[in-house]
């Protein structure tokens, strides 16, 4: 099956146009056949599997099963490009998941990271000489996967909202805004509060932490003052951090709680800004997104012939929040899962429940144990960091980079050893 093409513009010419590089989306929309593609997605269509969601899990899924010759549908609510409430950091062990070619809409590469915990007014800064986090703006990576996916055969249906779900013998029937279809599978992949994952019968995410960001056009002696440098400030916010990522020509700043209940958590990123030097004079004209993190994987994550992948399954680094390099990798476990499974429901779901346990799952839950003495037992936690924070923020720089695993870290005494000591 033949891929929707991408077409070249001239950068800065065509509203559809967010990258650099000067591509665009077919964005099919129904029967829309704006672009040429000569099999337009209609009402009724049976796939082999529907994705629903084109954030870095749903276009990941959608770009290998296509790639494997599935007759696939990638379903986005939104019209593409669009906004993501999201720090955009892509950290180094999220590379080798990503399509290549993304330097485009690499807005700053960050070799260094600075870590502050403010109640013990300590500062830690790693250096790496590859970047630790690469800044994007999410509109620009999505839109640049999504491109990814239908060059591989997926086919786009923008601006089509999932309104209703029913499972039979034929397979899993999607109500959307732009009419139904009809898929053998599902990967449900929108977002931590999955619209899908609710029809399909899951109860909501067991733990969320609620966050709020804004995108600061800040003066530039401001933005050069942060430029190259990824920095997290934790007690910003109860049980919680906040962070400052440079891009091109803006900074994004964010801040979020592992409390359900916190005071307002604009209030408290007011405040961490002005001790960050950034004033309410110096921010220009911002708008605030509140979203929330998952925080703790669901207890499943395949009913029937849906599978839940990224967010919508919970999949985010416990320590640091960051999620795309999870919904990254559980996109293209979902998409083996399915066609090494043969499309099967058993095989499937076998596949997919084991290989998120072995490679995702475990590392998680020994994340969880660290975010516990990050976030709840900060006097331990002071303790060990004035002794030994520079050797443990080299490590957690380690795991971003993916050099380094938390289970490599902590799945023995002798480690916790060698960790303090460097021995």
């Amino acid at each position: 099956m033949e891929g929707a093409p991408v077409s070249p513009c001239v950068p800065g010419s065509c509203s559809r146009c967010v990258s650099p590089s000067g591509l665009h989306l077919s964005v099919l929309k129904g029967n829309d056949n704006r672009s040429g593609y000569d099999g337009a997605v209609k009402s009724g269509a049976r796939y082999d599997a529907a994705v629903v969601g084109a954030g870095p899990a749903g276009a990941t899924a959608a770009r290998l099963l296509a790639s494997r010759g599935l007759s696939v549908v990638l379903l986005e609510k939104c019209s593409l490009p669009r906004y993501k409430t999201c720090g955009g950091g892509v950290v180094s062990r999220a590379m080798p998941l990503l399509p290549a070619g993304i330097q485009p809409v690499v807005e700053c590469a960050c070799s260094t990271a600075e870590l502050r915990l403010e109640r013990a007014g300590l500062t830690f800064r790693v250096r790496r000489e590859d970047p630790i986090v690469r800044m994007t703006m999410r509109d620009r990576l999505d839109f640049l996967l999504v491109a990814a996916a239908e060059r591989s055969g997926a086919k786009l249906c923008a601006d089509c909202r999932v309104v209703g779900l029913k499972e039979n013998l034929r397979g899993v029937e999607l109500i959307t805004t732009q009419g139904s279809f009809l898929a053998h599978w599902v990967v449900a992949a929108d977002g931590a509060l999955s619209r899908v994952a609710r029809m399909a019968g899951w109860e909501k995410p067991r733990g969320t932490a609620p966050a709020l960001e804004w995108e600061l056009r800040v003066s530039p002696g401001t933005l050069d003052r942060f430029r190259g440098v990824a920095r997290f400030d934790l007690d910003a916010a109860p049980a919680g951090y906040a962070w400052i990522f440079p891009k091109r020509d803006h900074l994004s700043v964010g801040i979020l709680s592992l409390r359900k209940s916190v005071p307002l958590l604009k209030d408290l990123l007011d405040r961490y800004l002005e001790r960050s030097g950034i004033h309410a004079s110096d921010r220009g004209d911002s708008e605030s997104h509140g979203f929330v993190i998952p925080f703790e994987p669901r207890d499943r994550f395949v009913r029937g012939r849906v599978l839940l992948a990224g967010d919508a399954a919970g999949l985010a680094d416990p320590v640091t929040g960051e999620g795309i390099s999870f919904a990254l990798r559980s996109g293209e476990l979902a998409a083996r899962a399915v066609w090494e499974g043969g499309l099967e429901e058993g095989p499937v779901a076998e596949l997919y429940e084991k290989w998120l346990s072995r490679d995702i799952l475990a590392e998680l839950a020994l994340g969880r144990k660290l975010s516990s003495l990050l976030y709840k037992h900060t006097g331990l936690r002071d303790f060990l960091f004035r002794r030994h924070g520079q050797r443990l923020s080299e490590a957690m720089a380690d795991v971003m980079m993916g050099t380094r695993t938390y289970r490599s870290i902590l799945r023995s005494p002798a480690n916790y050893w060698k960790l303090l000591t460097g021995s």
